[in-house]
Formats: structure tokens, C-alpha cells, sequence
């Protein structure tokens, strides 16, 4: 995969300043493996880190399918890594993740912006 992924919808381009990627517009089901393997490219371009960043404040829609798929990957992740996802309150993730027992993971956290 490369650095950057665009299309009508949606943009990925990876974190500056910290192992990660920050997502622009609305993320849909056909997203689900863009963004996959942008976040499994990432940390394999930083294996050395204990937390990979998924920025969502730029994210004015997140379907349910792909908050699913990045859960998939925190679950596939091994337990000394974790996965932050960074988000607006208006995405609703908290509660989006508790509805479904998301919230319990120990390899997910999340920081409302």
C-alpha cells in the first residue's frame, strides 16, 4: 500500500508525528480495506511502538461496518500493542463501541477530541 489513499469519499494519509493514519471525510463499508491495510502498513513501518493512532477527527461519517473492521484489527493486533482511535464527539464512539461489548477490549482505546 501506498502512503495516501483518496477517492470520492474519503482520504488517508498518515500521521505526522506519531505511528498511525488520520482519515478525512466519510468512511463507508467499501472502506473496509483501505483502511485496513493502511493501519497493518503502518505498523509495520513501526514495529518498535505500543500504540497506533487512527484519527478520525476529520470524519463527518463512520459507517458501522467500518468502525467493525477496526475493531477486527485491534483485535488481530498482539497484546503489548494498542490501538487509539481519536475522534469527535459527534461520531458517537463510545457509545457506538459499548452497544456492541466494544468497549472492554484492552488492546482499543479512545480519545474524544
Amino acid at each position: 500500500m501506498t502512503d495516501h489513499y483518496i477517492d470520492d469519499l474519503m482520504f488517508i494519509t498518515p500521521l505526522g508525528h506519531a505511528p498511525g493514519i488520520r482519515l478525512f471525510g466519510q468512511v463507508t463499508a467499501a472502506h473496509k480495506s483501505p483502511v485496513t491495510l493502511a493501519v497493518l502498513h503502518c505498523h509495520g513501518q513501526h514495529q518498535d511502538t505500543t500504540d497506533v493512532t487512527v484519527d478520525l477527527t476529520g470524519v463527518h461519517y463512520l459507517s458501522q461496518d467500518a468502525l467493525k473492521a477496526l475493531i477486527d484489527v485491534a483485535r488481530a493486533l498482539p497484546p503489548s500493542l494498542r490501538l487509539t482511535l481519536r475522534a469527535r464527539p459527534e461520531l458517537g464512539l463510545p457509545e457506538r463501541l459499548a452497544t456492541h461489548g466494544w468497549h472492554e477490549m484492552d488492546n482499543l482505546q479512545v480519545n474524544e477530541d
